[in-house]
Parts: C-alpha cells; structure tokens; sequence
C-alpha cells in the first residue's frame, strides 16, 4: 500500500503543477540543429505524453538550425551566406505567439563556433542563457536547461580545437547553476556512457558521422540520456517506452509538422527552412493527411471510403463553420470558391467521377459529410455545388437529405441523363459515359431513359424543404441543353413553390462555367447561409471564427486549375 501511495505522488504532484499554470501545459523546445532535426525531441514528447499531466499538451520544437543564445557568428559562416541567427532576435516572437509554459532549451554547440577555448566566448555563453532565462521567467513561464551533446565523439584525436573541452566547461558552468535555483539536465555522462557501450558491442558504431549530427540511435541515446532527469524536475515516472519503428515515424512526421509551422508563424531569419502550414490548420491534420496550397489558402487531401477527398480551409472561418462542396471538377472556374474562402467558407471536395449521382456515389457522399461534420465540426447544412454532371450528384443527394443543405448553385447542370449522357433530345450525348452510367447505376437503358434517375424528377424533397437554388446557364449549351435540363428544373420547381433564379448567358455555350465576376453567385450563397442558420449554433456546439461579412467584388481573372475530369460535359 506504501509503495502504491509513493507511485501516485508524483503524478499528483505534476497535475497540481499543471492546474496552477492554468489549463495544458504548452511546451517549447529550443536549441541548434540537433534538435532541429527532431528525433530527440519527438521521442520526449512521446515520453511526456505517456504522463497523464502531459497527456493534451502542446509539445513543439522551434529549434533551428546554426542558432546560438551568445549571439555570435564566425567569420564566412556557411560560405559567407548568412551569420548565425541569434535566438534572442526572435524570442519575444516566441514568448508572445506560443506562449509557453515551460521551455526546454540546449544550446552551446555552435556558441563556441568549434573553436578553441575562448573567455569572451564563454562569457557570451553564460550572458546569452541567463538573459534566456530571464525573459523566459519574466513572461511566466518555467525554464529547463539541457547541457549540448559530445563533439567528434566517434574521433576525438581528429578534436583539434579540443572543441569537447569546451563544451565541457559550458555543460559544467550550467549544472554548477543548479545551487542558484537553475533546472538542469545533464546529458553528457550518461550519454558518454551509452556511446562507449555501443562501441564495445560494435566498434563500427558511429554515434555523428560528421562529429556533430548524430545519427537515429544517437538520438535515442540522447533521449535516453535526457529523459530521466527531466522527468525528475517534472515530477512525471521515468519508466516509459519510446516509440520505435512506424510509430516512431509517424510520431517524428507530426512533431516536425507542428515545428515547421510554429517557426514560420513566429518568424526567424534563417535561410532554408522549409514554410510550414498555418497553425490554424494544425488541429485538423489527423493520421493520412497531407497538406499543400490552393490559390493561397491551406489545402487537406485525405481520404474517404477509399477515395481521394480535399477540404481547403479559410484564414478564418466564418460563424458556424459554413462550407460549399464542389461536385465534380474541382478547381474548374474557381472564382466563386475563392470568393467564398475569403468569407471564412470551408471548400469540399470528394472524387466520385464517373458516378453519376448513382446510389454508390450517394453512400460516398453521406460517409465524406459524416467526416467533415464529425470530425472537422463544419456546419450541418451545406452549400451544393454542381458544374455540370456535378448537378445530379447535387440533386441527387439533396432530394435524400434535404435538411442537410442550406443551397444549391448548379453550373449548366445535367438534370435529365436521357438529354446527357443519353443523347436523346437536342444534345451531343456521350455513349461511353452512357454505357457507364448504366452500369454504375446497374440499370437498363429503359429504365434510365424512363425518367426516375433524374433529378427533374426528384425535387419534391427540396421544394418542401424550401431550399433555394441558383443556376447559371449558356443559352447556346449544346452539350447540356438548357431547354431538356435546367429549364424542366426551373419550371417544375417553381410550380411547386420552391425558390430558383436562373443567371443567363446569352449565346454562350456549356463552357467556361461560372461568372467572371461571382459576386452574384457569392451573395446569393450567403444570403441563403444567413437564413437557414446552423444546427451547430442551435445544438450549442462550440463556434468561433468571424461573422458572414458583406461580399466583396471578387477579381474577374483568376489562375485555373486544371479539372479531375475530361473538361464539363
């Protein structure tokens, strides 16, 4: 019973800690290149999280590399291409953006520049950790010292400068701090140690190729080294398992994600540091999903039911998370997406090309508005987006679930697939996306040709449901014509009291889609947002962001990404 009651203490202990700073803990590691490279680090925040007080919190590395804390530089640094950065110039940056709770920092590699022993130097060292320190504890914030690594460990005798020596002096004017009050964490025996071990075992053991960088065991080393005392000073169990194999690199994969975008947010001036996402992404990027730019706004690509699904955030979304899904043709004229992101709109997209709107694409559809609904809290009602055969996925899934949808925008719609692809009126047709359809839809040609596949025959739902729909339409289409689909649509739907204006173009065709200037076609999507509200707001589930602002008069050219598809049919 003693022993049970002495394990629990210091697990108390590190909660109590972590109650009394206020909320997680929001941890920062600085330091050169070695941590830079982030396999020490993420393998301490895998140790730290295995702690219940350490559990949720906010662990990033903003180590960079060549940094020093003595300000110093040696003449021709990296050929003479930039000295090296100093982290007091970007520390405020740090402090204020992050704001820490506790940070974890180990310097002194580079602060001596690989050079013998010099006074100046070291008391440039010194003055550089205490200033850290001070303004560390001066924005409320704990501060951990890590003594640096072993220089030329594998060659000592090729040590010249006897560069480890000075090291040495560095390592033991830090731990000599601890009399002062100082939390210091003492690599360098204990690492000694392992790297003698591991050359007793395997004298072909390098621990750092180049007498600096370690390698991946070296840096499990230094985490073994590391960890037992800091989990001292934290208060947290020692014992706990290091992830290995692909643990360890997907662990290494997301600590490195969130290092490149804490850098990037809180600047630095180093060059060659790759740009990483905004920060507001990071609490959407999950297991299997990447990240890249679309048109200047962060781009999610994951997949859904085994298929290929894209989710571009805004800068700042809009009250109640509003979004608008873009049925076929991703990126096809995408002004009005554009437009919409700049007014805090989430754009969504999922691959069910060739589909067809058919109960398969449906099932798609209903498990990709799960995810984003569940698991990226987007408001429950969305906008639909249909270019083209994109309008019977849009139609389609709206007649199923029309309280799920708060508009529909439908660009030169298929509406009947008897005038396309069937070919049978006034229209060119497709008779290989016939013959798919057909098969997607495991129907007859006269039971397609019969009308109930087709949204013209399938508005009942939306009508009731009063939700409003926009169309722009080519009067000259002569792929979908406007007279067989978008004008049955428009006069049914109107006889059934349902709301629907129809933009013209006068003697354009069924390309290009949209408008130069969407701004018709952005104030009507956030008029109707506005007047269905959210389910989001209704249940209480938390919201933030900025309101549904005005819409500003988007720009009428705008870079084109090439479609998923063979162009709109």
């Amino acid at each position: 019973m003693r022993m049970t009651t002495l394990r629990i203490i210091p697990v108390l202990l590190a909660l109590f800690l972590v109650h009394a700073m206020g909320g997680e803990p929001r941890i920062a590691i600085l330091g050169d290149s070695i941590p830079y490279s982030g396999q020490w680090p993420a393998l301490v925040e895998a140790a730290l999280r295995q702690a219940p007080a350490y559990r949720h919190a906010e662990i990033v590395s903003m180590a960079l590399p060549s940094e020093t804390v003595s300000g110093l530089s040696e003449p021709g640094h990296a050929g003479g291409a930039f000295p090296r950065p100093c982290l007091h110039d970007r520390l405020d940056s740090i402090l204020s953006k992050y704001a820490p709770t506790l940070v974890i920092a180990c310097y002194g590699m580079n602060d001596g520049m690989m050079q013998p022993f010099s006074e100046s130097g070291f008391q440039a060292y010194q003055q550089g950790m205490e200033r850290l320190k001070k303004r560390v504890e001066d924005a409320g914030a704990q501060f951990i010292a890590i003594t640096p690594p072993p220089y030329m460990a594998d060659t000592p005798e090729k040590d010249a400068a006897r560069y480890n020596q000075v090291l040495d002096t560095y390592a033991a004017w830090l731990a000599s701090r601890k009399k002062d009050g100082w939390k210091v964490v003492d690599m360098r025996p204990e690492l000694g140690r392992q790297i003698r071990e591991a050359k007793k075992r395997n004298p072909r053991f390098i621990y750092a190729g180049d007498g600096v960088h370690p390698g991946q065991e070296g840096h499990f080393m230094i985490a073994r080294a590391i960890w037992p005392p800091l989990a001292s000073i934290l208060r947290v169990p020692a014992r706990v398992r290091f992830p290995e194999g692909d643990e360890f690199r997907k662990a290494l994969e997301r600590h490195n994600l969130y290092k490149l975008a804490w850098l990037t947010e809180t600047g630095h001036r180093r060059p060659g540091i790759p740009k990483g996402v905004p920060v507001s992404v990071l609490p959407c990027i999950r297991e299997g999903v990447a990240v890249s730019e679309w048109h200047g706004f962060p781009s999610l690509h994951f997949k859904v039911a085994g298929r290929n699904a894209t989710l571009v955030l805004p800068k700042t979304p809009a009250e109640n998370r509003p979004w608008i899904w873009r049925q076929e043709f991703f990126g096809n004229e995408p002004q009005a997406d554009i437009a919409l992101l700049k007014e805090g709109f989430h754009v969504a997209y999922v691959d069910v090309q060739n589909m067809y709107g058919a109960p398969a694409a449906m099932d798609i559809m209903d498990r990709f508005y799960e995810t984003l609904v569940r698991d990226y809290r987007l408001s429950p009602k969305t906008v639909l987006e249909g270019f083209s055969r994109g309008g019977l996925f849009s139609f389609n899934w709206a007649a199923l679930h029309p309280g799920r949808v708060a508009a529909i925008y439908a660009d030169a719609p298929v509406c009947d697939v008897a005038s396309w692809p069937g070919g049978r009126g006034k229209g060119t047709g497709s008779p290989e996306d016939w013959l798919r359809l057909l098969d997607v839809y495991g129907a007859t040609e006269q039971e397609a040709l019969s009308g109930k596949l087709s949204p013209v025959n399938r508005l009942a739902p939306l009508a009731n449901a009063r939700i409003p729909v926009l169309a722009v339409v080519g009067d000259a289409d002569n792929v979908v014509p406007l007279e067989e689909n978008m004008a049955v649509v428009e006069r049914k739907y109107r006889a059934m009291g349902g709301s629907i204006r129809v933009i013209h173009k006068p003697g354009a065709g069924h390309h290009p889609h949209s408008l130069p200037d969407p701004a018709p076609i952005v104030e009507f999507i956030l008029k109707s947002v506005r007047g269905t509200g959210s389910a989001a707001a209704e249940q209480g589930t938390p919201v933030s962001g900025k309101p549904l602002s005005p819409s500003r008069k988007a720009p009428s050219a705008f870079p084109v990404r090439p479609a998923l598809g063979n162009g709109g049919d």
